[in-house]
């Protein structure tokens, strides 16, 4: 059972380490990175460092890990007496638990936990105590349905409602309007393990015999009375057989919409237009955006106030990382990169533009705002990190949709949330967006 061997060579890490000796007991040593697995002995908040806290855990294997072993016949790992670890967690460090964000009160004493650290933060004191500087920190359970699939037997299957907005597939990529009541956003399955397929089986999402990747396509829904309306298929003529069709920016009388488009599998996406005469009629073909200039371009947007002026992202500059550009015609010449500060040797991407033109996009992993000249990281009203990107303003700029991230084996699940944008910009904590009623 590979699971049971990876959670035993881990384990034998971290009790191996304690038989060595040191020159100077006192002193920490640096030590290999690997997970902390253990039940929680108590958790303090540093009195000289706000939003920093100190978890001390006793070091054992989880109890799931010495029922596989004994399954098949064999004794587990022990944990050796004493060893103990001091956890330390801030405002930088995930923390989860039943695969939800979740404050550090909710884990009670003796809580089976895991400790994943950042990367060079792990030392050993003595012989006896492992510290690290966390960057996830949860309960067992979530990192086991994470990392080790299949190691609990007890794990429920997911059965999605293609009623609702969140499946168990992949929904992000959020266009609000009208104050988020009305919502287009972009769906596809995903890949989970051994081949299996996770998420609502929408129109449009079933893949083709013999695609690796899964196809993507963009659904509208309203938000009434009584909840979200079933999300229906966004269909533009002549783009059934297309990889991805994808709307990332509509009108508010949604008349004109821009898409990105890609064929087949060795084609590179395209951003283009597309129009009607009003929303209770068809959508017409999708014209390419002219201008953009060579390379590959991707969720296009106008900029506030404007029907001229694209921003998009691009592969162009090369190394796989992608930048945003922009398309202004009344400066004449081709789309230009963005400026340094926005674009760097990361990967920029997911741009959306508010009601006063102020830049939420992502690099990397991290969503990001420029705003009054200035790129600053956008936070959640919580002490821990939250996964979260692709943040969409509503029109009114109150809301702001998000897409956050669960960790499951194979493709993360993605989902769509709503946090409420405070007057002084932060973000309050989200909610699910089918649990949402403004």
């Amino acid at each position: 059972m590979r699971t049971t061997f990876v959670l035993i060579t881990v384990m034998a890490l971290i009790l191996g380490t304690s038989a060595c000796e040191f020159l100077d007991p006192a002193r920490p040593t640096i030590q290999p990175d690997t997970e902390v697995f253990g039940n929680v002995l108590d958790v303090e908040e540093m009195p000289d460092e706000p939003g920093v806290w100190t978890v001390r855990l006793r070091v054992a294997p989880p109890r799931a890990l010495d029922k596989a072993e004994s399954e098949q016949g064999r004794k587990g790992p022990d944990a050796e007496q004493g060893l103990t670890a001091e956890i330390r967690i801030d405002g930088d460090s995930v923390v989860l638990r039943d695969g939800r964000p979740a404050r550090l009160e909710d884990f009670n004493p003796g809580s089976e936990v895991v400790s994943i650290p950042a990367t060079g933060t792990t030392r050993m004191v003595g012989e006896k105590t492992v510290l690290h500087n966390a960057e996830f920190f949860g309960d067992f359970g979530t990192y086991s349905r994470w990392r080790l699939p299949g190691l609990e037997a007890e794990e429920v299957p997911v059965v999605d409602d293609v009623s609702s907005v969140n499946s168990s597939g992949s929904e992000h990529a959020a266009v609000p309007l009208n104050g988020g009541r009305t919502l287009y956003f972009s769906g596809r399955l995903r890949h989970s393990v051994a081949g299996e397929i996770a998420g609502a089986v929408r129109q449009g999402l079933r893949p083709a015999e013999g695609q690796e990747f899964l196809p993507e396509r963009s659904f509208r829904t309203e938000l009434r009375e009584d909840g979200w309306t079933t999300p229906d298929l966004v269909v533009f003529p002549g783009l059934e057989h297309a990889l991805q069709v994808s709307v990332s920016w509509v009108d508010p009388e949604e008349t004109v919409c821009l898409v990105t488009v890609r064929s087949g599998q060795e084609e590179q996406p395209w951003a283009g237009r597309s129009q009607r005469q009003n929303r209770g009629k068809a959508w017409g073909p999708v014209e390419a955006l002219e201008g953009l200039g060579e390379g590959d371009s991707f969720d296009p947007v106008y900029l506030a106030g404007s029907r001229t002026k694209v921003l998009f992202g691009t592969t162009r500059q090369g190394a796989n990382q992608s930048d945003l550009f922009l398309l202004n015609p009344s400066e004449g010449g081709e789309a230009m990169a963005l400026e340094p500060r926005i674009n760097t040797i990361g990967s920029e991407w997911g741009g959306r533009v508010g009601p006063d033109n102020e830049l939420f996009f992502c690099r990397s992993d991290r969503q990001l705002l420029f705003m009054g000249g200035m790129v600053q990281t956008v936070y959640l009203d919580w002490p821990h990190r939250v996964l979260f990107s692709e943040a969409a303003p509503s029109d009114d700029g109150r809301w702001v949709f998000i897409t956050m991230t669960q960790l499951r084996p194979g493709a993360p699940d993605l989902d769509l949330w709503v946090s409420e944008r405070r007057e002084d910009g932060t973000l309050a904590f989200p909610v699910p967006v089918d649990e949402w009623r403004p």
